[in-house]
């Protein structure tokens, strides 16, 4: 995909992912100024699509979806364990969207002249495990009882 001088970031994680083998494991798409990384990472015996996404903004955005089609009936006890979840790691937002899914974002300072791709990404695999093995049951649960 071309790269346009605004998207030095995205060059600069695609460059990462090249060096470390791991460029395969994306699949990139640009929309207007938004470059998008898109993978899956194992959650429980599931996988789900982790959503890199690089603008000319100070920030990296990351998300995934871990639910959808939550029963409505089922909002005040998913709730409670998405506001335990945050608790625990609050560098995450759990949120229960208006169209009744449950969805993670993390955000990361990522301004061009202090971008660290390594930092970035290793950041990401580790918050991505660290809501696998602590949090994905529970919400599960709560969601599917």
């Amino acid at each position: 995909m071309a790269t346009f001088p605004r998207h030095k970031k995205a060059k600069l994680i695609r460059d990462f992912m090249i060096q470390t083998d791991t460029v395969k494991m994306f699949k990139e798409d640009e929309n207007n100024d938004t470059v998008f990384f898109r993978s899956v990472y194992p959650m429980g015996e599931e996988k789900k699509q982790v959503v890199i996404n690089i603008n000319d903004s100070v920030y990296l955005g990351l998300q995934t979806l871990l639910a959808s089609n939550v029963p409505v009936e089922k909002n005040h006890a998913v709730l409670e364990v998405l506001n335990e979840c945050a608790l625990e790691l609050p560098t995450v937002k759990y949120v229960l969207t208006k169209d009744q899914c449950v969805v993670i974002s993390m955000f990361f300072p990522a301004d061009e002249n202090h971008f660290n791709p390594q930092l970035i990404m290793g950041t990401i695999v580790q918050v991505l495990k660290n809501v696998n093995e602590k949090h994905y049951a529970k919400i599960k649960a709560v969601v599917e009882n």
